[in-house]
């Protein structure tokens, strides 16, 4: 037996032996989710090539690298919803790290395996994308039978002053490996490509500062930790996670997990005239 086999067999037995424990109990069911999947590209907010400010990751679903692939079966109590996506904006960056390494050590955590995500959402306010156009809860939702699929997501345009759609700001789903904007793969509304939105306002994008439709992150914002003290002064720092989401009968949410995206930094000076 390979190693990756006995893996995979050690983690459904200590799940399975959870799972009995606490229905002996009379407590809530547990259910096992994995996590997406890297795809390669992992953007730090001391990132300076534009280029790299992308995130990227692989939705975990059919059996090759997990067991998401059950959540699928008309016979399963939970039912696989999708992969969702959250951020958080902040203007110093040492708060973030901070924020960045709790996170980590909650997700390493082999008693709940939802404490990082249930910490992300609940107790640091970590939001979910809004989009131009439509709805999409969770980003990627599961279809009718399991499939990985490749996201591509960049928050804001390269520069006000760059015309290459291969560096514009958008969201793209694939069955391939993306490091740009390909419009083929674009997320579509109603024949509309669908573009990234901050959680307070779907009018909202994150070129900040470029327009009226980009205004500054500030003090009260919803998706904004702020701190007295910035960084450096107009820029701003976007933190991002992903997480496999499942439902039971009784439409309790599940949670993976957490997958580490990536931050990036975004400064009013990239969108000046």
């Amino acid at each position: 037996m390979n190693s990756i086999v006995f893996a995979k067999r050690l983690k459904y037995w200590v799940a399975f032996a959870f799972l009995l424990l606490l229905e002996s109990c009379g407590l809530d069911t547990f259910y096992y989710l994995d996590p997406p999947i890297t795809d390669g590209n992992t953007p730090y907010y001391n990132t300076e090539d534009g280029v790299k400010k992308y995130f990227c990751f692989i939705t975990n679903e059919d059996s090759s690298l997990g067991d998401n692939d059950q959540y699928f079966s008309s016979s399963s109590e939970l039912v696989f919803l999708g992969t969702e996506v959250y951020y958080k904006i902040y203007n110093n960056y040492s708060t973030m790290l901070s924020a960045e390494n709790a996170i980590d050590s909650l997700n390493s955590s082999s008693s709940n395996y939802a404490a990082a995500a249930e910490n992300l959402i609940e107790s640091r306010g970590y939001k979910p994308l809004k989009f131009s156009s439509g709805s999409f809860v969770p980003l990627v939702e599961a279809g009718s039978s399991p499939n990985n699929r490749h996201v591509y997501i960049r928050l804001s345009d390269l520069s006000k002053s760059n015309t290459e759609v291969d560096f514009q700001q958008g969201i793209c789903i694939s069955n391939q490996k993306m490091d740009k904007y390909y419009p083929a793969n674009a997320l579509m509304h109603n024949g509309h490509h669908v573009m990234p939105r901050r959680y307070i306002n779907s009018n909202y994008g994150f070129n900040f500062g470029q327009d009226d439709n980009n205004p500054l992150p500030k003090n009260g914002d919803a998706d904004v930790t702020y701190s007295s003290s910035s960084s450096e002064s107009g820029s701003w720092y976007v933190d991002m996670y992903a997480v496999s989401v499942g439902r039971d009968t009784s439409y309790s949410t599940s949670y993976s997990k957490v997958l580490f995206l990536g931050s990036v930094k975004i400064s009013e000076s990239d969108y000046d005239d």
